[in-house]
């Protein structure tokens, strides 16, 4: 676990598609599939669309990266064990200061039925905690019951399944960016302080193996395929 204070890195959240305008954000009191300039998080159509998903007001920034292993063994004639690993458990931590409801909106709905893959009912109760799926002709919010390595996007080998996390630090813009791949949006909190200000927690979790970049204003803008899911 590693934690950054927010006046030490900068957050970048977008969705997994390179499509430009398949992004996602808040229109109406509802959470909807909307334009890259009108986004909360933008699509990765480039790095200049990218750095738009900039969260502000970010007070603390914790990185949690572990690993989910079972033992094997002990085997006759042996005494000691193995691990295999099962799958990668990284999680994204990130406090903010509250200005609006727009993350409560994404996290908790509702969400525009015209835009949610699932039925009016689910989108009612539902945000956007699973990004965008591809429906063959429209982008449209996901309702987390499609297996991930079968959403397909701009090309048939793209899985742009849940959001992207970009942490950079502040003081090193060309020094490494940590990248949380395909994540889902699995928790919001918000907490009210002695002085009035109220507080917002924004929690992004994935499964697939984080990397990192390097270079002034870059980001990891490669799709996702079905091996890295």
């Amino acid at each position: 676990m590693v934690y950054f204070l927010g006046r030490d890195v900068e957050v970048f959240v977008t969705t997994e598609s390179v499509v430009a305008d398949s992004a996602v954000g808040v229109a109406s009191n509802k959470a909807d599939k909307t334009t890259d300039s009108a986004a909360t998080f933008p699509s990765m159509a480039s790095a200049t669309v990218a750095s738009g998903g900039l969260l502000s007001d970010v007070t603390g920034v914790d990185v949690s990266i572990g690993i989910s292993d079972e033992d094997t063994g002990p085997f006759f004639g042996q005494v000691s064990t193995g691990k295999v690993q099962l799958r990668n458990e990284n999680t994204v931590t990130i406090t903010k200061k509250k200005t609006n409801d727009d993350f409560d909106i994404l996290f908790n709905g509702p969400a525009d039925s015209a835009s949610f893959m699932g039925s009016s009912a689910d989108a009612n109760r539902m945000g956007a905690r699973f990004g965008l799926e591809y429906d063959g002709s429209a982008w449209k919010l996901g309702d987390g019951r499609t297996n991930p390595k079968f959403i397909t996007g701009a090309t048939a080998a793209n899985r742009p399944y849940g959001y992207r996390v970009h942490v950079r630090l502040k003081n090193a813009a060309a020094g490494p960016v940590y990248t949380l791949r395909s994540c889902t949006f699995t928790g919001h909190t918000m907490s009210l302080n002695a002085d009035g200000a109220t507080d917002e927690t924004l929690e992004f979790a994935s499964s697939v193996q984080p990397v990192t970049v390097t270079g002034a204003n870059t980001f990891d803008l490669d799709t996702l395929v079905a091996g890295d899911m």
